[in-house]
């Protein structure tokens, strides 16, 4: 097993097939539409008890032309209420659940893709990817991980058709 899916007692990070049957509710919540049904959903779970789980973040991850696309990232911010209070302190300070997330889609898919790619609005948001291994292209909102050495050409190439096909 992957060390990284498990950072904390009782945290589970994993990809899971059909994403919308676990996040949808949350995800209408966050952006007032359905969870995407395409792509490898990555969710880390809060186990409450024996049998109850509880979804805590997700992000949506869509290969696409040699790269991952990283995108609808979220945090249920009602899920640390079900924790104990110093599971919920230890995770905020270790950089938070979204940054442990992440950490192990990078690690999980670095040898199906030459990089990642994300999309971000949030001004928040980069306090947390920024750590976490993404760097700020020269488009606003775009986001990138290279994670395998590539040429300057080869950045500034695969950034450029990234760029191109807008928001995602």
């Amino acid at each position: 097993m992957n060390p990284l899916s498990r950072p904390f007692e009782n945290i589970l990070i994993t990809t899971v097939d059909d994403g919308p049957f676990f996040v949808d509710e949350l995800f209408l919540r966050k952006f007032a539409h359905p969870a995407p049904d395409h792509g490898i959903s990555v969710i880390c779970f809060y186990r409450n008890s024996e049998n109850y789980f509880l979804p805590v973040c997700y992000t949506n991850f869509l290969p696409y032309e040699g790269v991952m696309l990283a995108g609808g990232g979220m945090t249920d911010g009602r899920a640390f209420e079900q924790m104990p209070a110093d599971l919920s302190e230890k995770i905020r300070a270790s950089g938070g659940v979204f940054f442990h997330l992440l950490r192990f889609a990078f690690d999980r898919f670095k040898d199906q893709c030459e990089a990642y790619f994300g999309h971000v609005g949030d001004p928040r948001s980069y306090e947390v990817v920024i750590p976490a291994g993404f760097e700020q292209t020269k488009h606003k909102h775009l986001l990138a991980n290279f994670h395998k050495p590539l040429t300057t050409e080869r950045k500034d190439y695969l950034i450029e058709k990234i760029h191109g096909i807008g928001p995602f």
